[in-house]
């Protein structure tokens, strides 16, 4: 499947990450994945459900000899077997989920014909039952297996939001290398355009003798330094947008300085309440719990005294017709109860106990260990958040006044109050309030992006990413 959309002007970031994204074919393929493990859930969920099994086998035809050993004196000879046997049945499976056992109810019919000898019969069994399982343990690993499962499906969905959202943060720095892009070029023009009106005004002032050739010099070796930066400006900025535009399926786009129009700060008990209640992590983390536990459980077993029963009742009958077949049907039971008593086996399962116990502890130190690393990762990134913040409102006005300050100071220019050294060193200061700008605007973009990944929690909308990414 291609996925593909007309072509977009001017997206804003939110349009991008919010749908476009969404759209792309890496989203695609994760809505596919996601549906596979949705699937296998349901399968789970249905095998506790009366499974209905249909066979038939209508033609099953033999000629052959075969070697018959005669009961009288046990002397052998050969047979002729010239023979069809067909069959039919049906039966229903039902998985007993709290004693972890299983039941069969069925029935079934063989017809027998005999060419060599001109004979049919029928063997018939009407009815049968029988249920069987082992007789301590099966509830609890059905408990373990169960908690595991839905575990699995909590944490599919946790994952499948996970996944969306790491997606939308690929597009996040796609487009903010294509806004850095722009930022340059249209810097860079406005720069251009700047340098040409400095360069007319210096050749007026050179001919009043106001300035020396080395000024002028100085200011068209600036112009043409801007206009080298412009093409190369340029030439990033539309490799930029093609990136993005084969990254989201679309044929072109024009990104746009974002405006603020995110929390101002997020509070550190906010953020960590949404990632220990979401963020897949931690769900696996459970899932671990519950699978060492299983395994210590199944080990333990393995070295207890246990057994099995199978309890088996029906009704079967011979005729050589088929009515015959089935009438006055002959009782068919049987009682099956084993035990296994572990007596000596030279300490190996309980060894086979204590590597349980041993993975269990391993597992539950590398988990505290991962927790407290993945908590202070999330207590960064919100710190990171709201340190970003404060510095984009900054520099964004440093930006400004830097840009405001440069006009003032082409017009003092024009009046013979400043050098061209204080020009150069103003266009600097402008570059580099432009560069603090934009990394402050990516900053706090890609932190707060991180933690609305780790969250799953959208702290601008107040609602979990699983509503809306869902939906879509």
């Amino acid at each position: 499947m291609v996925f593909s959309q007309e072509a977009v002007k001017g997206a804003s970031l939110h349009e991008v990450i919010d749908n476009l994204s969404l759209h792309s074919s890496a989203a695609q393929i994760e809505k596919l994945n996601y549906q596979n493990e949705i699937l296998q859930f349901e399968n789970y969920k249905k095998s506790y459900l009366p499974a209905l099994s249909l066979n038939f086998n209508p033609v099953n035809f033999n000629r052959s000899l075969r070697v018959l050993q005669q009961p009288s004196d046990g002397s052998y000879s050969y047979v002729e077997d010239y023979s069809n046997n067909s069959s039919a049945g049906v039966s229903i499976r039902q998985k007993i989920g709290i004693t972890g056992g299983d039941l069969n109810i069925g029935s079934n019919i063989n017809y027998l014909n005999e060419f060599s000898l001109k004979r049919n019969s029928f063997n018939t069994t009407p009815f049968f039952i029988g249920y069987s399982q082992q007789l301590w343990g099966g509830g609890k690993q059905y408990h373990f297996e169960k908690e595991i499962e839905y575990a699995k499906n909590n944490v599919a969905i946790k994952q499948y939001c996970t996944k969306l959202s790491r997606i939308q943060q690929q597009a996040l720095e796609l487009y903010m290398t294509a806004l850095l892009g722009k930022m340059e070029q249209d810097f860079a023009l406005q720069t251009t355009q700047n340098t040409d009106t400095l360069l007319q005004l210096a050749r007026i002032k050179l001919d009043n003798g106001h300035i020396t050739e080395y000024d002028l010099k100085q200011i068209e070796l600036q112009s043409l330094n801007t206009r080298y930066a412009y093409e190369n400006a340029r030439k990033n900025y539309i490799e930029a947008q093609e990136r993005l535009a084969v990254f989201l399926g679309i044929e072109a786009i024009e990104v746009e300085i974002p405006e603020f129009d995110i929390p101002f700060t997020i509070e550190a008990s906010t953020a960590m309440f949404y990632v220990e209640q979401n963020n897949p992590f931690l769900k696996q983390q459970e899932i671990q719990t519950f699978e060492a536990e299983s395994n210590l459980f199944s080990a333990k077993l393995s070295n207890r005294f246990n057994g099995s029963i199978s309890l088996n009742y029906g009704v079967n009958q011979y005729a050589e017709t088929f009515a015959e077949a089935y009438r006055n049907g002959n009782t068919r039971q049987s009682v099956i109860v084993g035990f296994q008593i572990p007596v000596f086996q030279w300490g190996v399962n309980k060894n086979r106990i204590k590597i349980a116990e041993n993975n269990y502890e391993a597992n539950k130190i590398a988990r505290e260990r991962q927790m407290r690393e993945f908590e202070n990762e999330v207590k960064e990134n919100i710190n990171s958040y709201n340190h970003s913040v404060k510095l984009w409102l900054t520099s964004q006005k440093v930006y400004n006044l830097s840009h405001e300050q440069y006009k003032m100071l082409i017009q003092k220019f024009s009046l013979g109050k400043v050098s061209v050294y204080e020009l150069t060193t103003a266009q600097n200061e402008q570059n580099n309030a432009l560069q603090r700008y934009y990394s402050a605007i990516r900053n706090t973009y890609n932190s707060y992006f991180t933690l609305r990944s780790m969250a799953l929690y959208d702290f601008k909308l107040n609602v979990e990413l699983e509503e809306i990414l869902l939906n879509k």
